[in-house]
């Protein structure tokens, strides 16, 4: 039922990408990018351009040389077949007894916000779904294979450091690999054009990055999207202090959790804390962007609803998921303060119930 539901959407999105192949589309952006790497131009040209690794340039180039709408497809088609086994492969790492009831109730959940992205074909589709692989192979203890997923999710976009290095502190056997994993990462451009030019292209990202964190605009789902929903501008400086504030809380929260946790949950738990940062704290994250942690919020919510001692617990956390998911036709300017909002709020009642767990175990 879930595969038949999810070839249902994508034969419509593939009707609406043929009959109008430039309408809500971030594919020529990407294109644009790629094209400049070949030809060794500029790559930014500020936060309303590319805000990626230079690596992921060249990575695009083969989909940006294909004609339209080929290459609009071949993107799309990639990150929806990424995404849906990366739902499936962690429903089985989780649980092989119950999975594709598993894989049912989150494809449930996360569908409605994943198909707006892979309508416009937005590369947060593509963190999502290799984030989602990265979290399986943790919980089969594929090591490599995860540092793999964990690696590219990194070069596709700069968020994935965030789950690569809270799983590099919660997971001592990857550390070594991510090592590796980032040398390989750093060396991959220098493969495909000039040594003068990737480093300048690598200047240029940061001095682009650190424009994107001053962006001021009412448009972005973080915590500013709270604030200025309310009327309140937060300060630069202070903005980053409370985000270096958060990102302390959450690496504290992982690592005393993660370690008490047995391995299922421990997965689950960097997960869910990694993504609801991002979500939270990343200065430009686009109401897109929560396709990124919805998964994440899905499974966990399947886990506290399996369980008979918290299943009211679990349907509340089931009803923040669909509150934020369904909500997603509504007003933009109104999803900037409701879907942080949400995430705070589901972080709070799962971080009480996990830790309400681990008191009773103790007792």
């Amino acid at each position: 039922m879930a595969l038949i539901l999810w070839g249902i959407a994508l034969l419509v999105i593939t009707g609406l990408v043929v009959a109008h192949p430039e309408k809500r589309t971030l594919i020529p952006l990407y294109r644009e990018a790629a094209l400049h790497w070949r030809d060794a131009q500029n790559l930014y040209s500020g936060p309303g351009g590319m805000n990626y690794l230079p690596c992921f340039a060249p990575l695009f180039l083969p989909v940006a040389l294909l004609p339209t709408p080929v290459a609009d497809l071949t993107w799309r088609y990639l990150m929806a077949a990424l995404l849906i086994s990366g739902l499936w492969r962690l429903s089985r790492a989780i649980g092989e007894d119950d999975a594709e009831r598993r894989f049912l109730l989150v494809t449930l959940l996360a569908m409605p916000l994943s198909l707006g992205v892979f309508r416009n074909g937005q590369a947060n589709g593509m963190i999502a779904a290799l984030t989602l692989h990265a979290a399986a192979a943790l919980a089969w203890r594929q090591w490599t294979l995860a540092t793999l997923w964990m690696i590219l999710a990194l070069a596709v976009k700069p968020l994935g450091v965030v789950f690569l290095g809270l799983a590099a502190i919660l997971y001592p056997t990857v550390r070594w690999r991510v090592a590796v994993g980032i040398v390989l990462l750093a060396v991959f451009p220098f493969l495909f054009a000039s040594p003068s030019y990737v480093v300048d292209q690598h200047l240029a990202f940061w001095e682009n990055i650190r424009a994107c964190s001053a962006v001021s605009e009412h448009r972005f789902a973080d915590f500013n999207g709270i604030a200025r929903s309310l009327g309140v501008e937060v300060p630069v400086q202070i903005a980053t202090v409370l985000r270096t504030f958060a990102g302390m809380v959450t690496l504290a929260v992982c690592w005393w959790a993660g370690r008490r946790l047995e391995e299922c949950w421990r997965v689950l738990w960097l997960y869910v804390w990694a993504t609801g940062y991002l979500m939270l704290c990343n200065p430009m994250n686009e109401t897109n962007s929560y396709v990124i942690v919805v998964p994440a919020m899905a499974f966990c919510a399947e886990r506290v609803l399996s369980q008979a001692s918290t299943r009211a617990a679990g349907w509340g956390l089931v009803g923040t998921v669909l509150a934020l998911s369904l909500f997603s036709p509504l007003r933009s300017n109104f999803k900037l303060f409701w879907y942080p909002v949400m995430t705070i709020i589901f972080l709070a009642i799962l971080t009480l119930i996990v830790f309400r767990r681990m008191e009773n175990e103790k007792s």
